[in-house]
């Protein structure tokens, strides 16, 4: 099956204007996609409510009705990328009261509230930032809520700089953390296709990551384009599956109300 579980709509305030859940469905149809989530941003800040997310209940609405409409021609799941869970009671509660296929967590921004993407990586102590990531990953894997633990490796596609390589070879301790947790707590680790578009021009996270993650006993993985516009849909999943089985792997997780099902790639 080929699958693309991490995509985004017009209702992420990032991802291209107008684009419907409906548009979004045609545009993976068209690329040949089997089982798709729609995963629109939904996310946490410690010292502001989610001011910069949109209509989140027409977004889940829209999303029904686009699976609805295209039954039997597509598997549309009902998602959602939720950021930074642990840090606002208000995500819990978020969680308990709509019903989702599933859940993505994501770590978008640091203690300071702002987006990885946006520190001044030229300025800051960047061992020090790597190692306060690697907590807060622990942090939201500990807390819970989601099913798929999204794009690990985000902090590499951005802190490149002059005289910097940003590498995460010298952190496999931390690494080997975040992975166990993953494993012991049953979240699918994401296979992400963002990288494709920036410095790094390859899938994350990093090949010898995967397999170390098979190596302790991953069993979960999950595919996602992280498409913001309707013309990457499905990009990088031939790069994603094929990584996937250098690393032992020969299925994805897919939830379907929450609950995982292993689907073959291909």
């Amino acid at each position: 099956m080929r699958v693309d579980l991490h995509m985004h709509t017009e209702y992420s305030v990032d991802a291209a204007q107008p684009q419907s859940a409906a548009d979004k469905v045609r545009a993976c149809i068209g690329a040949g996609l089997d089982i798709i989530g729609i995963t629109d941003h939904w996310d946490y800040f410690r010292t502001r409510g989610p001011s910069e997310n949109r209509d989140v209940e027409a977004c889940l609405r829209d999303i029904r009705a686009a699976k609805q409409a295209f039954a039997g021609e597509i598997e549309v799941l009902t998602g959602i990328e939720i950021g930074e869970p642990y840090v606002d009671p208000a995500a819990d509660e978020f969680l308990r009261t709509h019903e989702l296929d599933m859940v993505i967590g994501s770590l978008h921004v640091m203690p300071d509230d702002i987006d990885i993407y946006f520190h001044d990586y030229e300025t800051l102590d960047c061992d020090a930032f790597l190692h306060s990531y690697f907590d807060e990953l622990l942090k939201m894997e500990a807390h819970g809520g989601f099913d798929v633990l999204a794009h690990i490796d985000y902090p590499l596609r951005v802190m490149k700089h002059e005289g910097y390589v940003p590498s995460f070879d010298q952190y496999m301790d931390r690494i080997e953390q975040v992975l166990r947790a993953c494993i012991d707590r049953g979240y699918a680790l994401e296979l992400n296709a963002a990288g494709l578009g920036g410095w790094m021009k390859q899938v994350g996270p990093p090949q010898n990551i995967l397999y170390e993650y098979r190596r302790m006993g991953g069993e979960r993985i999950s595919i996602g384009s992280d498409s913001h516009t309707l013309d990457t849909v499905g990009r990088g999943l031939d790069d994603c599956i094929r990584n996937a089985r250098a690393a032992g792997f020969d299925s994805v997780t897919v939830f379907r109300n929450r609950r995982p099902e292993q689907v073959a790639l291909g």
